[in-house]
């Protein structure tokens, strides 16, 4: 029973080192929380297969961490557009309200 909370506290502890780690990329993020994840899972549903279980873990993490990069990465991209468009209609309509006020101030002179 001692050496099972131990096992799950040290896995904890390794699989909430990579969100205090700013300085790795996000391959290296992956690798690490799913190799945790994975150890965890191979020694305790085979007993014996830790470092495979930490293998495969290390690969699907970095998998499904690109994944989520390239998710927000285009979200980035559609937020950037939505902001130019904007900002092209908001100069528009600066120009017309400019336009506006000039003739107005041609048809009526002071």
């Amino acid at each position: 029973m001692k050496a099972r909370v131990i096992t799950f506290v040290v896995a904890g502890a390794l699989a909430a080192a990579p969100l205090g780690a700013w300085a790795l990329g996000t391959n290296e993020k992956g690798c690490l929380v799913g190799g945790a994840a994975g150890g965890v899972v191979g020694h305790t549903v085979s007993g014996n297969n830790t470092l495979l279980g930490a293998a495969i873990g290390c690969g699907a993490g970095v998998l499904i961490n690109k994944q989520r990069v390239k998710k927000e990465d285009e979200e980035n991209v559609k937020r950037h557009e939505a902001e130019k468009r904007q900002a092209k209609r908001d100069r528009e309509i600066a120009r017309e309200q400019e336009r506006e006020r000039e003739r107005v101030a041609q048809e009526y002179p002071r």
